[in-house]
């Protein structure tokens, strides 16, 4: 009996010592470092390691790339909205710009401050083409003789051309060579009248009133071109047929 108990003990002993062996291996391998729980990476559900730094970054470049989105969209409004007011007041200034347009070109009225004195005669012309003044001479309130080199523009008569330049002949003179009629124009009706043409081809550039000074002989033009003055078939689109009248005297004729 007392062997048993012996071995009893011993196997006791034995396995206390297997026990004890067993806790220090395991305490040794925590404190040791052999597995270290603060080293082991985090691990979210797909498996894959997060950094903290890197999703805190990915999360700035988001938060980035929502505001630039946000401003250059904001941006591009902005932009559409300048360039349609920009539009809309050109369209409003339009409107008013063609009210006027078809105020004075087919109600044919005429602007006050180029209103021409009723009870004076035409001294000086002017060229809307080149600003050349001309100075003219009337017999009558209608018909004038145009004055160059201080000659006077006359057509056919003694020239040797459509036209030349001649002495001017006295107010008693009998021919039409040297007399031009001087017709206003208010707007497209008269030029459309005149032209005997439809109002769709009167020019839309034309700058109301002016006005044209035709030759008694053949009905032509009194033209201004580089070359000097001339008479051509009237075409009252040409702004070189197209003249601004004073009733005061110029001092310096055309060269």
């Amino acid at each position: 009996m007392l062997i048993d108990y012996i071995y009893l003990v011993l196997i006791l002993v034995l396995i206390s010592c297997i026990v004890f062996l067993i806790i220090l291996s395991y305490e040794y391998r925590i404190n040791e470092g052999f597995i270290s729980l603060e080293s082991l990476p985090i691990i979210d559900n797909y498996g894959s390691k997060l950094n903290t730094d890197v999703i805190q970054n990915a999360i700035n470049l988001n938060n980035a790339y929502k505001k630039y989105s946000i401003d250059a969209y904001n941006k591009q409004i902005n932009k559409e909205d300048a360039k349609n007011l920009d539009l809309l007041k050109k369209s409003v200034q339009n409107v008013k710009d063609s009210e006027i347009i078809y105020k004075m070109n087919n109600l044919n009225l005429q602007p006050s401050t180029n209103v021409f004195p009723v009870d004076k005669l035409i001294s000086t012309i002017k060229s809307r083409y080149n600003s050349q003044y001309l100075s003219t001479f009337a017999n009558d309130s209608a018909n004038y003789g145009v004055i160059a080199n201080d000659k006077c523009l006359t057509v056919n008569g003694l020239c040797k051309e459509d036209f030349c330049l001649l002495d001017c002949q006295n107010s008693l003179y009998t021919t039409d060579s040297q007399k031009f009629s001087s017709k206003r124009i208010y707007g497209v009706n008269d030029a459309s009248r005149i032209m005997n043409t439809d109002p769709s081809k009167i020019s839309s550039t034309n700058i109301y009133p002016f006005n044209i000074f035709t030759s008694l002989v053949n009905n032509n033009c009194l033209s201004i071109g580089d070359e000097g003055i001339t008479v051509e078939k009237c075409n009252l689109n040409n702004i070189k047929q197209q003249w601004d009248i004073s009733p005061d005297e110029n001092i310096c004729v055309l060269n």
